[in-house]
């Protein structure tokens, strides 16, 4: 593992199976200094999550001195048969249900102690015009913006693949209509679905906008979140970039689909290794 200023750590949804109390210790004694927490099923289930809940989590993450990430990606939380919806983009009034949901997670970052709330712009809903979606998203930004700066919480869009904001160039137009009101989360994977060259290129262009990293490995051209080593990532390039670039956020660990296998990745992506 490169040596970094980052806060390296794990997304709560890549350990499923696991307890996020049992996790968080295992975290620090590991060497890692942050974590991403997903609200899901799995993990803090905002339908039975309780704010004494949220304090509880929020003083063990200070404890082991883990930074937090509120990462709101849950695919079904607020709809169990449609991935992702609503979102901030419906042609109807549901996207007031995401927006409500966003604006309810500003508020668990200050529970959580977290400085970062990462989101996503949602894909197309059919009907929808593209000036259309960049009225609601500029909207709802504008919405979470309010009120994020109240708690001291850095909103941190994500470029996804499939998505209305899906590429750099996407969230550089956006930002550029729309200044001041969102930083950047990026994902090494979403790099190689959508964009050409290694993740290492885009971090000089990129760095002062970005408050977050999420780290997966990927193949060009196809969205899947792979364990490093079992994609195309130049993981040494990257890690010098970083370096070089002076990067100093959180970075964690996104494999929702290896959650089966976490108790060896934690280990064999330690910074202690």
């Amino acid at each position: 593992m490169k040596k970094t200023s980052l806060q390296l750590g794990w997304n709560s949804n890549s350990f499923q199976s696991h307890r996020l109390e049992e996790v968080l210790p295992m975290l620090a004694d590991l060497g890692y200094g942050a974590v991403a927490i997903t609200p899901d099923v799995p993990h803090l289930d905002p339908r039975y999550t309780t704010p004494e809940d949220l304090r509880r989590v929020g003083a063990k993450c200070a404890e082991l001195k883990l930074d937090v990430v509120v990462e709101t990606g849950a695919r079904y939380l607020l709809d169990p048969q449609r991935k992702h919806r609503p979102n901030l983009l419906e042609v109807d009034d549901s996207k007031d249900i995401r927006l409500k949901f966003l604006r309810h997670m500003v508020e668990w970052c200050d529970l959580l102690g977290a400085k970062v709330l990462s989101f996503w712009s949602g894909a197309m809903p059919e009907g929808q015009t593209t000036e259309g979606a960049a009225a609601r998203l500029a909207d709802a930004c504008e919405n979470l913006h309010s009120l994020s700066e109240r708690y001291g919480v850095t909103l941190g869009l994500e470029p996804e693949p499939g998505h209305f904001v899906e590429t750099l160039e996407d969230y550089g137009r956006f930002c550029k209509a729309n200044p001041g009101l969102v930083k950047l989360t990026l994902d090494t994977g979403h790099l190689l679905a959508n964009e050409e060259g290694q993740p290492a290129a885009q971090l000089e262009n990129w760095k002062d906008e970005i408050v977050n990293l999420q780290l997966d490995d990927a193949h060009y051209g196809i969205h899947e979140h792979l364990p490093p080593g079992e994609g195309e990532v130049d993981w040494p390039a990257f890690w010098l970039a970083v370096a070089q670039a002076e990067l100093s956020c959180p970075a964690c660990w996104e494999l929702s689909r290896d959650s089966h296998r976490f108790h060896k990745l934690v280990q064999a992506q330690s910074p202690l290794t």
